[in-house]
């Protein structure tokens, strides 16, 4: 036969046991972070004071400030204030871990002593100031809590197992550090059986009253289980009559499989088997919870607000910061939270315990918004700036910083605002936007009256020396009134108008070099005459002129550089000063020739001198260049103006 199938059945068996353990480990270090969870929220209640988490509890324990505080509340005159040891931790955030801290731990132990806790419970100091057994120190702390419980003196610790989430990593660090200490875990759910065994005939008459529920449950009779469940020594809470069939279905299925567990220990305590006090309250307690959350659920389906209101209220939700003004908003966001869960899943699900608590917070937090947005709304149609600055800095509005001493300036700006709505109330939107922008101009304000540039340019987050001296300006003028934000814009507008034209005109500069490089008349009229070149008086006649005389200042300029760059090119104060000595000798050329009247029909030297000598005109040599020039040189304009033709 085929050995195969045998060997991958045995390969699939062994794997999923190495899972199971691999679960089972990880199950062992999520229920003690549960259990310093519990810890640390019970001394928080008997202290009032906040712990360090529960991944940074056991060490924050080892200096034994917190136990010895935990024995001053039960037993202070065993453990006065005095005694307890660096109680501020002062030396121990300095230095450590003291050996005098180790006072502190028996100090605890004392108390519980005198409290009257049974000795089987206490660790040994070395258990904590060592972290040799920290487990057993957490479990000594859940015995006390119970015991100071039953006796009337402390809160009820509450079972927080499947309650809180902690990430992977701090599960399989707390799994790591019980690996390196090798710990055996303490049975926190015999905590119950063995003060019964240790304590007075009370304890033994809660123990009795467990074990009469234990063997109702196993019946599996409901009147039974409900008159057991009923028994004032069992010291159950929160029963609820129409829930006793529903707490007899949860308590059997869980009866069953704790002695299924058990069924495999040979030295079994009966509390292996049977649930304990503790156990029978949680399970008590789940079905109420899920009782409450079908409720909420049946509420939300018919949108009635006052059966939503009644089912939040139960006492076995403990929903926190609930408050009976805020219904609509219950109403109104739960039912959002359900259809989103809803498109989620693909199925229409209650609200668990954790999704209902998040949804009255988000609800609170909505209600208070728009109460403060009505608040704003209120002291904007109103004449007192600081109530309406008072009403912006509330923290339900989460707005941008707001500037207490600009407040007329907030308060003007947002009531022209408010009174341009259609509907003359700012919505959130609107009101963040807007406080947003009057914030960012009261800095720009700011930096403008001390003249500091640095905190101006970050205001308006831009390279802004423009800006700033011609919002200066602009102050300057309206005085001590803080410039508006249509007087700011305008301002920069016209800072950034001006610095457009600037870009403008150098390309335009640019252009014009290029056009004395080519050498080409027409094309340097063109960049002469383009409207952001900025020169004046510019003649198409002349172009021959500021052509010459545009190269000469060009090659002047690149032997007086410094690195002698033939590509100098010419700045606008160049280009306009030879614009303007061409338009000079032009203009005198023409007044010479004005003085000189010759014949309409000599146009041209050759006729001149024919003239000349047809007539023996006898004229210096001086006065004949002049004239030859001149001729020359109308003879030429006219040549340009016909566009080169002869």
């Amino acid at each position: 036969p085929d050995p195969c199938p045998a060997v991958t059945a045995a390969h699939l068996h062994r794997l999923t046991a190495e899972q199971m353990d691999e679960q089972r480990i990880q199950n062992v270090a999520y229920q003690y972070l549960c259990r310093l969870e519990e810890a640390k929220r019970w001394m928080e209640a008997c202290l009032g004071e906040e712990l360090p988490a529960p991944t940074e509890l056991e060490e924050a324990l080892r200096n034994g400030v917190i136990l010895a505080k935990l024995g001053h509340r039960f037993a202070p005159s065993t453990v006065p204030q005095k005694k307890i040891y660096d109680p501020e931790q002062l030396r121990y955030q300095a230095v450590g871990l003291q050996f005098r801290h180790t006072d502190n731990i028996n100090h605890w132990r004392n108390a519980m002593t005198a409290l009257g806790l049974p000795a089987i419970f206490h660790p040994e100091t070395t258990d904590v100031y060592d972290k040799k057994n920290m487990p057993r120190a957490v479990y000594c702390i859940h015995a006390l809590s119970l015991y100071l419980y039953r006796l009337g003196l402390a809160p009820q610790i509450h079972d927080l197992y499947g309650k809180v989430k902690f990430t992977e990593e701090e599960i399989n660090n707390m799994k790591l550090e019980l690996d390196k200490y090798g710990i055996q875990m303490p049975a926190f759910n015999k905590i119950g059986g063995i003060l019964a065994n240790e304590l007075s005939v009370d304890e033994a008459a809660v123990h009795a009253a467990v074990v009469a529920i234990n063997e109702a449950v196993d019946q599996g009779d409901v009147g039974v289980t409900a008159v057991a469940l009923r028994n004032p020594a069992a010291l159950l809470t929160d029963l609820q009559e129409a829930l006793m069939s529903v707490y007899q279905e949860i308590l059997q299925r869980a009866r069953r499989r704790k002695a299924e567990r058990a069924a495999v220990a040979e030295d079994k305590d009966m509390y292996e088997e049977y649930l304990t006090q503790r156990e029978i309250q949680d399970h008590i307690s789940a079905v109420n919870v899920r009782a409450a959350v079908e409720q909420v659920d049946e509420a939300l389906d018919v949108a009635n607000e006052l059966a939503l209101l009644s089912a939040l209220q139960l006492p076995c939700l403990a929903l926190r910061g609930l408050r009976t003004d805020n219904g609509p908003w219950y109403l109104d966001q739960l039912t959002a939270d359900r259809q989103q869960k809803a498109q989620n899943q693909g199925s229409v699900d209650p609200l668990e315990h954790e999704e209902l608590q998040e949804g009255v917070t988000a609800a609170n937090q909505e209600a208070q918004m728009v109460a403060a947005l009505q608040s704003v709304n209120a002291a904007l149609r109103g004449n007192d700036p600081r109530r309406t600055v008072s009403c912006l800095m509330t923290s339900d509005l989460q707005l941008p910083e707001v500037f207490p001493f600009a407040a007329t300036f907030y308060h003007r700006e947002l009531q022209l605002l408010q009174r341009q709505t259609a509907q003359g109330e700012l919505q959130e939107e609107e009101l963040f936007v807007a406080v947003e922008m009057l914030s960012a101009v009261v800095l720009i304000n700011q930096g403008l009256e001390a003249g500091h540039l640095q905190q101006f340019s970050s205001s308006l987050v831009s390279s802004s020396a423009g800006y700033f001296e011609t919002l200066a300006g602009v102050k300057q003028q309206v005085g001590r009134d803080l410039l508006t934000w249509n007087q700011l814009q305008e301002g920069i507008a016209a800072v950034n108008g001006s610095a457009q034209d600037e870009q403008q005109q150098l390309l335009a500069v640019g252009l014009i070099n290029k056009a004395v490089m080519s050498g080409d008349p027409q094309r340097l009229i063109s960049a002469l005459l383009l409207p952001s070149c900025g020169v004046d008086e510019v003649s198409p006649a002349n172009a021959c002129k500021y052509l010459t005389l545009l190269s000469q200042a060009r090659q002047i300029k690149a032997q007086v550089t410094v690195s002698r760059d033939p590509g100098a090119e010419l700045w606008l104060a160049d280009i306009q000063e030879a614009v303007r000595m061409a338009n000079q000798q032009s203009q005198r050329a023409l007044k010479c020739e004005s003085q000189i009247h010759l014949p309409a029909q000599v146009t041209t030297p050759v006729q001149f001198l024919s003239m000349w000598v047809r007539n023996d005109q006898r004229l210096d040599r001086h006065r004949l260049c002049l004239m030859i020039f001149v001729i020359i040189a109308t003879h030429l304009r006219r040549f340009v103006s016909d566009g080169g033709r002869l």
